[in-house]
């Protein structure tokens, strides 16, 4: 059994067992925590292990129960469901966020991180808590940037060795308006949709490829659908661990440190997680799909392609974020 299926079988087993495990003793507080990838993904994975710490740190009075692969809507539907009330937890990309902060829409700016450790300093920097306690005034609370990965291409047409490669392919792309931006800057056709729809316009040929990391091409199965998978690194994508005041001050203040404690572990945890099945993914991805790496020289000249559209970005943030972040990025390496 390979370490990839090891850690998914775990996965399937916490779930079960999650749902069928009787309690003696009824929490005092439960909370729903929606994710909309499988059990099998980084992203649920870590709200599992989040769950489980929160059991464990307040002694079974606060129960996270946790719904994943989409089941109750979007993660622009779940985010709004956590505002509204109606959720309690879920873990949104930071572009889904940019709708209520367009700051967040920094993070996923094309070709700035250098590699994951330099977006963790980033993020977890003053810079990254400032943008987490900027959801305050929306009813939110950020307990934590998690990590979905680096993005990449993939298509069923052609490999995508440089620029032109992209031109006229639809690509299929987050419902944000700095990835629509992207695709077009790059001469492609964005066709933005959420990702529970996204196999099935595979599969039809509505669109002809996507871009996301690893883990969500290998746990969403896009290699029975698509052919050819270039590793363009183009972006960056991180999520965050949301929940609302609303839900916070249902618990005492013992509870609500429980609750940051295990957010800062299962931090930790996720992205760890994730580092590991993206670097294991790869060698199976190989496998089922024909890999090839962009040539930097490549990824540069979509970067320059990218030069008016990113500065267009750049001018609706805050012109004092702006500064800071990219003293941090500089500062990180």
């Amino acid at each position: 059994m390979t370490r990839h299926n090891h850690i998914f079988s775990i996965a399937v087993l916490v779930a079960g067992l999650s749902c069928i495990s009787p309690q003696i003793f009824a929490a005092d507080i439960s909370a729903r925590l929606g994710t909309s990838l499988p059990d099998s993904h980084p992203q649920t994975l870590g709200a599992h292990h989040f769950a489980e710490l929160v059991e464990q740190k307040t002694n079974g009075d606060v129960d996270v129960q946790v719904f994943s692969n989409g089941i109750l809507g979007s993660d622009v539907n779940m985010t709004s469901m956590v505002q509204a009330g109606t959720l309690d937890l879920t873990v949104p990309s930071t572009a889904t966020l940019s709708s209520l902060n367009p700051d967040f829409s920094i993070i996923s700016l094309p070709f700035q991180f250098d590699d994951e450790a330099h977006a963790d300093a980033v993020l977890d920097s003053p810079v990254g808590a400032a943008l987490l306690a900027s959801l305050n005034d929306k009813g939110l609370v950020g307990l934590g940037f998690w990590e979905n990965g680096f993005r990449h291409i993939t298509n069923s047409k052609r490999p995508i060795e440089n620029l032109e490669d992209l031109s006229g392919l639809k690509i299929r792309t987050m419902q944000n308006a700095l990835y629509i931006d992207l695709f077009n800057g790059l001469d492609a056709n964005a066709v933005p949709m959420p990702v529970n729809e996204l196999f099935t316009a595979l599969e039809t040929n509505t669109v002809d490829g996507q871009e996301n990391p690893y883990t969500v091409i290998d746990t969403k199965r896009f290699y029975e659908v698509q052919d050819y998978l270039s590793q363009t690194s183009h972006a960056y994508d991180a999520l965050v661990l949301l929940t609302s005041d609303r839900f916070m001050n249902k618990l005492s203040d013992t509870q609500r440190e429980a609750i940051k404690e295990a957010a800062r572990e299962a931090t930790l945890y996720q992205r760890s997680i994730s580092r590991e099945l993206n670097q294991e993914l790869l060698s199976e991805l190989s496998k089922k799909m024909q890999i090839n790496e962009v040539p930097l020289v490549e990824r540069q000249h979509m970067h320059q392609q990218l030069n008016s559209m990113l500065e267009q970005h750049r001018e609706v943030l805050s012109p004092e974020f702006v500064a800071d972040f990219d003293n941090a990025i500089s500062n990180s390496r």
